[in-house]
């Protein structure tokens, strides 16, 4: 967790950088993120309400959840997602409710009480029953719940993420043609009440950020540009043609044959494999799927046996005595 004395922009940098660990192709929301949350993050000892953001467009593989990944790794305690769609017959009022057995564990009114600086998710912000939704604009005008004892706690320094699948594919299209941040958060909040979004929720909203929509070329050119940028940040060049096209089949149907396991996004693992191998003094490498593995080979300067699982231990490499050597 990053501390009032840490430089704000090396800050952000950081958390842009987690954050595009965990979603591809949404860079232009991935920064937006970063600077809106982090901004509302250091100011939070000056306000008097907590903030409260909304993510709308796409939601592929649960891209709005990824987008707050970097949030909760680095900056803030994840204190509570909550489904506000709800089974049908569910009484979503006990969500307020002061008894532990609610959604999620327990209720977000008694998760306020225990953490009043963490980070709140809640689903599908526009499905919350009535009551719920009330609730909630008086807490976020308000910036305090009350506890057991009557003592006021204030939420100055809690965060409130919402998402919402209304107008997604409009919005996923205006993010395609405005990037800019402040004009596409006017742009969504357009389209969500033209869609029927609760107007009273937007005037609590502090940004919108809007997902763009990415065609299926896109997203495979996003994911082998990230690829090869990780393979340069090691001083290594990916061989041209070097990137398995099963790995890149995968990021858009999982079902293809053969599976690689984990293979969206496994930037840590591949990080540590590739500074090994370029230790051990490659220069050219190429990426494969073997065995339902991410592979890692060098081409020239090591021997074939070189060959660098990215996802387990690499092993010495076996001598013609048997015995273990390092490349």
């Amino acid at each position: 967790m990053s501390t009032p004395q840490d430089d704000p922009a090396q800050v952000i940098r950081g958390l842009v950088a987690l954050t595009k660990k965990q979603i591809i192709g949404q860079d232009a929301a991935v920064e937006a993120f970063a600077l809106e949350t982090y901004s509302h993050i250091a100011l939070s000892p000056l306000r008097h309400r907590p903030g409260v953001f909304l993510i709308a467009g796409p939601n592929v593989e649960d891209d709005h959840l990824d987008l707050i990944g970097g949030l909760v790794q680095s900056q803030k305690n994840l204190g509570g997602l909550y489904k506000l769609a709800g089974n049908r017959g569910e009484d979503l009022d006990h969500i307020f409710s002061s008894s532990p057995g609610a959604t999620e564990g327990y209720s977000l009114l008694q998760a306020l009480k225990d953490s009043p600086d963490g980070v709140f998710v809640l689903q599908d912000i526009d499905q919350a029953h009535l009551h719920i939704r009330m609730s909630l604009e008086w807490i976020w005008s308000h910036g305090h719940v009350v506890d057991e004892a009557g003592e006021l706690r204030t939420l100055a320094d809690a965060v409130f993420i919402l998402t919402t699948a209304v107008a997604q594919d409009q919005i996923g299209e205006i993010a395609r043609t405005d990037p800019d941040p402040a004009r596409l958060h006017v742009e969504c909040l357009k389209a969500l009440v033209d869609a029927g979004f609760p107007a009273s929720l937007l005037r609590h909203v502090d940004f919108a950020f809007g997902l763009k929509r990415l065609t299926t070329g896109e997203l495979m050119r996003a994911y082998y540009e990230r690829l090869a940028a990780l393979v340069a940040s090691h001083g290594l060049v990916l061989e041209e043609g070097g990137l398995d096209a099963r790995i890149l089949l995968q990021v858009i149907d999982p079902t293809t044959e053969p599976t690689a396991r984990d293979i969206m996004l496994p930037w840590d693992s591949l990080s540590d494999r590739l500074a090994q191998i370029k230790t051990a003094g490659a220069h050219m490498v190429r990426l494969i799927v073997d065995d339902e593995f991410i592979r890692i080979v060098p081409i020239g300067g090591l021997t074939p046996q070189w060959v660098v699982d990215a996802f387990v231990a690499v092993a010495p490499v076996p001598s013609a005595d048997g015995e273990a050597t390092d490349e």
